[in-house]
């Protein structure tokens, strides 16, 4: 199984390409939204996408029992894509405030190295991206051992805005899970 994190970006809608080229794939998808995330796209797309319930809140009962540790436990692979500047800022520094951010930080380590890879796709405007507090944050991310795929140069969110910031294409981001699944 692969997680698929989603946060509050307008990028969302592409995790949507994301889920579908996973399952093309042949891999069972199980998405996790932040509430955030729910007010650019809703659950049910998800949903009707992966087969299963979306999860967004990690103390619903109908989940599963301690959603963020059987999610670390079971996944092949963990990505949050959309990465919003806010959830950099709550997985640089530790924080388990929202399912997203307690599944990636309760993946587990051997000797320090995580035991499945967990992979980080950036998106938000280009003046958040370039504040030196997200490229701190980014700087411990990678330390920490979670590889980034992208940002890129490209149209932004905000109509007419273009710069550093944009997210991977969908496709791209599929790609390099894949191939590091292969390894």
């Amino acid at each position: 199984m692969i997680v698929l994190g989603v946060t509050g970006s307008i990028a969302a809608y592409k995790a949507a390409e994301i889920l579908r080229g996973f399952t093309k794939a042949g891999h069972d998808v199980q998405v996790v939204m932040t509430p955030a995330a729910t007010q650019f796209v809703g659950p049910l797309t998800f949903h009707g996408l992966s087969g299963r319930p979306v999860l967004t809140d990690a103390l619903d009962p109908k989940a599963y029992t301690v959603a963020h540790l059987e999610l670390a436990e079971k996944a092949r692979a963990l990505i949050v894509a959309p990465a919003s500047a806010e959830t950099l800022s709550r997985l640089a520094r530790g924080s388990a405030e929202d399912l997203v951010c307690a599944a990636v930080l309760s993946v587990p380590r051997k000797k320090g190295a995580l035991t499945i890879p967990v992979f980080i796709a950036p998106a938000m405007h280009e003046a958040m991206w370039q504040h030196p507090a997200t490229q701190a944050n980014v700087k411990l991310l990678t330390h920490y051992g979670y590889q980034l795929l992208g940002p890129e140069k490209g149209p932004l969110g905000r109509a007419g805005d273009s710069g550093e910031g944009r997210m991977r294409e969908p496709a791209q981001i599929v790609s390099g899970v894949l191939q590091a699944l292969k390894k």
